[in-house]
């Protein structure tokens, strides 16, 4: 039996000041069944909209014209009054450098989606992002999902858990190797002695 989300319920609140990517964006979101969204184009417009109505997601676009994403994200982390402080937030970006994406996630987004993004490629992660019982995690640091389905150490290096990873592995100094690049490495090779 298939599992269905039904879309048409929820309301979105979706920001991005590229009109045309919010066109293709807003058609999608339709297909859907997510007809009740409100589309803007800034940072502030958003905390406005949030403080004046009721939104049950957030998809924003990295770049803003007046803000960061991660900082609108810090800043609905931080809204327990607004009751937005647990809303799942998808973020858009065209720049998936490992610094931006981390960035994104330690601001405490849901998930990060690389654009251009496909119709399916969004309904899975917002499916996931609504799914997905992740306990949202509160320190003076961080606000947000917990991080740690992913082998990543605890948001502010305090572990609660045995199995939590300590602070000291650090940042990675290059990018994360494919699953093609780890079979190949450990792959056995045939090798001539002379």
């Amino acid at each position: 039996m298939v599992e269905r989300l039904n879309f048409t319920q929820i309301e979105a609140l979706v920001v991005d000041a590229d009109q045309y990517s919010t066109q293709i964006l807003g058609q999608i979101l339709r297909g859907f069944g997510l007809s009740r969204q409100v589309i803007i184009e800034s940072g502030d417009e958003a905390k406005r909209r949030l403080g004046a109505a009721h939104f049950d997601l957030l998809i924003c676009d990295a770049i803003l014209p007046d803000t960061h994403a991660s900082d609108l994200i810090r800043w609905i982390r931080r809204q327990p009054a607004l009751n937005i402080k647990y809303m799942p937030v998808v973020v858009l970006t065209g720049y998936t450098q490992f610094s931006n994406v981390v960035t994104l996630r330690d601001s405490g987004a849901n998930i990060v989606v690389r654009k251009p993004v496909s119709p399916n490629v969004l309904f899975d992660h917002i499916a996931w992002s609504a799914r997905t019982e992740r306990p949202f995690i509160e320190t003076d640091n961080y606000i947000g999902p917990d991080r740690r389905f992913k082998n990543t150490g605890p948001p502010d290096g305090a572990g609660r858990r045995k199995t939590d990873m300590t602070t000291d592995i650090g940042l990675a100094m290059e990018p994360n190797m494919s699953q093609d690049e780890v079979d190949n490495l450990l792959k056995p090779t045939k090798v001539e002695i002379e």
